[in-house]
């Protein structure tokens, strides 16, 4: 899923965007101290006061979840004229998951931080769930050839909690709402072009994590 602003992190730690899902009074967000900073050209980014991730050499990745759009299953069914069944959304649940993780521990690992199992001082404890995910061609196992026309090819929101992986404390939390690109006119979009979008959206969200946790070091910062 394309999305510009997913390459630039404009000096910030962080990068998340529309925050479409928050309670109304931003309760969730700002528990545990949290206050909601500005970052020019995003939406809203939660973080604890002065925190920095400076000190942080390793990440805990925590297994990441995934949920469907609470209307996807009836809207791609109608749709495409197609039985989705729970194996079939398990199975998008646990590909995606998968490539996401695929990208963000490519991306650590060329950065030199480490992943590991356990608790620490200097480990970055790492939450990840993908909701409201909506997939226009999914891949089902009806025998009929996925495919249907249309603009885009969907869309899916990151949750992302960054934690003291020894105190439990919560440094940051946010969200980013990541668009498959669009066409003007309809286009035939089946689950190669599904997947290609997905990853183009993973590769970014480990990209975001690996700037800030670089620019927290002064890893290629402008002096």
């Amino acid at each position: 899923m394309n999305k510009v602003s997913l390459a630039l992190l404009l000096g910030s730690v962080f990068l998340f965007a529309p925050f479409d899902t928050v309670h109304a009074d931003g309760s969730a967000w700002t528990e545990g101290g949290l206050q909601k900073i500005t970052v020019k050209g995003l939406d809203a980014v939660y973080a604890k006061p002065g925190a920095s991730l400076a000190g942080y050499d390793k990440v805990l990745l925590r297994p990441i979840s995934v949920t469907f759009h609470k209307d996807w299953a009836k809207t791609v069914g109608a749709g495409a004229k197609m039985q989705v069944s729970a194996s079939d959304t398990q199975r998008i649940r646990d590909r995606l998951s998968k490539l996401v993780r695929e990208e963000v521990v490519k991306e650590l690992n060329d950065g030199g931080y480490k992943l590991v199992d356990a608790a620490d001082d200097d480990v970055l404890d790492v939450e990840m769930d993908v909701v409201n995910l909506h997939v226009v061609a999914p891949a089902l196992t009806t025998g009929r050839k996925s495919g249907t026309y249309g603009v885009s090819a969907g869309e899916m929101t990151l949750i992302l909690q960054l934690r003291d992986s020894a105190t439990g404390d919560t440094i940051a939390r946010a969200l980013d709402r990541a668009l498959a690109s669009e066409s003007f006119r309809p286009m035939r979009i089946d689950s190669v072009d599904n997947e290609a979008e997905a990853r183009r959206a993973a590769s970014g969200w480990a990209k975001a994590l690996r700037s800030g946790l670089d620019r927290a070091k002064g890893i290629g910062a402008k002096s």
